[in-house]
């Protein structure tokens, strides 16, 4: 059986932990801006006041992302961008814990305390010979692989942090305070955008609203802070770099010297960028939503569509469900003529009570201003079709044939419809007859509007000529 014991670390001295000459933190922020991707990326931007001694110092900058990559970072004094120049970048990611303290004071002496059963402590010179799996003290001329106590050290190491920290050395010519303009790139952060689509009773119309979902997980919070948001796939280098607090060591780097919220709406070279009209906060964390916008009275064609219908030998026996999908126009027509960002949509309609119901949900990409938005919500209970294969002839072994299709549409429902059924072609192909009216949308595919009446069959006919190069 393992020894039970109890580790309670006490640091003894409460001096100054570090012994930098400059130190900055969160309460120093005059200024800050994020602006968020879709890949995982936010940049940060963040003005702070700092008091800076003159010459050969560093600065120990706190509260910054845990994921931050600092190969991005820049620095630059505001007022005087030619009397400050960086030396040498740390960051600094070995955080204090109770397992990083033990590991620091391996081969060093420290104190053990007991409780005893009336209450008072009895302390007990140890040395810590070894931390893994497990603290063992050398206590004497005894090794003690378990300790039931707490452990007194002396102070914290001074390479060990609260939490994630960059420290600059540099050269500043100007004693006093000053505004100091920082910027870097994080991991950690991200954002999405959901649409909520409500049709009308008959389906004609729809209302859209889109919210913006934002997660921080940087480790950093960021208070009154200006949000921006890309719509668009940026490009990322594959070595870009994701730093975490793994603990250990720092990494050394040179540097160069360096009313309702609403989104206001602007292009940004290829992307979209969008703006939050009013400040907020983005907890350590936190998932956050911001209305994106809202509008109503959209025009939606609803469609019922049958593609790649079975049509072999045994196929006619089980029938086949529509396909159901929603189609409007991203047009200022139609209400919208807007940038919408990737996302999901979801798609409501109010029972006969008035209660809004989910009727299916389906992704969207980045979709410019008119062009045509499809949602596909899942099957029609009530509108089935089969398909057979009446003929079929080849024209010599591998250079084609002739092949002619009945397919069956059946609606079930109480009012009329229209189904789109999609021919089954391939190769070189030709409809040479059909019972309706046949739409060739592409090389590959074709379709056949059919009206078809409440409770009512219709059957569609047709033969192709496929071709083989």
């Amino acid at each position: 059986m393992k020894p039970f014991f109890l580790l309670l670390i006490t640091v003894l001295t409460a001096t100054t932990l570090f012994a930098q000459d400059n130190v900055s933190s969160s309460a120093d922020r005059t200024s800050v801006s994020v602006t968020i991707y879709h890949n995982g990326l936010g940049l940060v931007r963040e003005t702070r006041k700092v008091d800076l001694k003159a010459g050969i110092s560093t600065l120990r900058y706190e509260d910054v992302s845990s994921f931050i990559i600092p190969q991005t970072v820049r620095i630059k004094s505001k007022a005087n961008p030619d009397q400050l120049t960086i030396f040498e970048q740390n960051y600094e990611y070995d955080l204090i814990s109770s397992n990083r303290l033990m590991d620091k004071y391996v081969g060093k002496d420290v104190k053990l305390y007991r409780l005893n059963e009336n209450g008072t402590e009895t302390e007990v010179k140890a040395k810590l010979i070894a931390n893994n799996n497990g603290p063992i003290y050398q206590i004497g001329n005894e090794i003690s692989l378990g300790y039931s106590g707490r452990v007194v050290v002396p102070t914290i190491p001074a390479n060990l942090f609260s939490q994630p920290t960059l420290i600059w050395k540099l050269n500043n010519q100007t004693k006093g305070s000053q505004e100091l303009e920082v910027s870097y790139q994080t991991n950690g952060m991200n954002w999405s955008a959901d649409y909520i689509m409500v049709l009308t009773e008959n389906e004609k119309k729809s209302d859209l609203s889109s919210w913006v979902t934002l997660s921080n997980n940087s480790g950093a919070r960021f208070e009154n802070v200006t949000l921006q948001l890309v719509a668009g796939s940026i490009k990322r280098a594959e070595n870009s770099s994701l730093a975490k607090f793994r603990g250990g060591r720092s990494d050394e780097l040179s540097l160069m010297s360096v009313d309702a919220p609403a989104f206001e709406q602007e292009n940004l070279s290829e992307y979209y960028l969008y703006t939050l009209d009013q400040p907020t906060t983005l907890g350590m964390n936190q998932t956050k939503q911001v209305q994106l916008f809202a509008t109503n009275d959209i025009s939606v064609e609803k469609r019922y569509i049958f593609e790649n219908l079975p049509m072999g030998s045994g196929d006619e026996k089980e029938f086949n469900r529509a396909t159901v999908r929603y189609d409007f126009k991203n047009s200022k027509d139609n209400s919208l003529g807007r940038p919408l960002p990737k996302g999901v949509v979801r798609v409501f309609k109010a029972d006969s009570k008035g209660r809004q119901q989910l009727l299916g949900e389906d992704n969207i990409d980045h979709t410019p201003n008119n062009e045509e938005v499809k949602i596909t919500t899942g099957e029609a209970f009530d509108v089935v079709a089969n398909g057979k294969q009446l003929s079929f002839q080849n024209f010599s072994i591998g250079s084609g044939y002739n092949a002619e299709y009945e397919v069956s549409l059946r609606n079930r429902k109480t009012e009329d419809i229209t189904i789109r059924l999609y021919a089954n072609v391939g190769g070189e192909w030709k409809i040479t007859d059909s019972s309706h009216k046949f739409v060739k949308e592409s090389n590959y595919k074709g379709y056949f509007d059919v009206p078809v009446k409440a409770d009512s069959e219709v059957k569609v006919t047709y033969s192709v000529k496929v071709s083989y190069k």
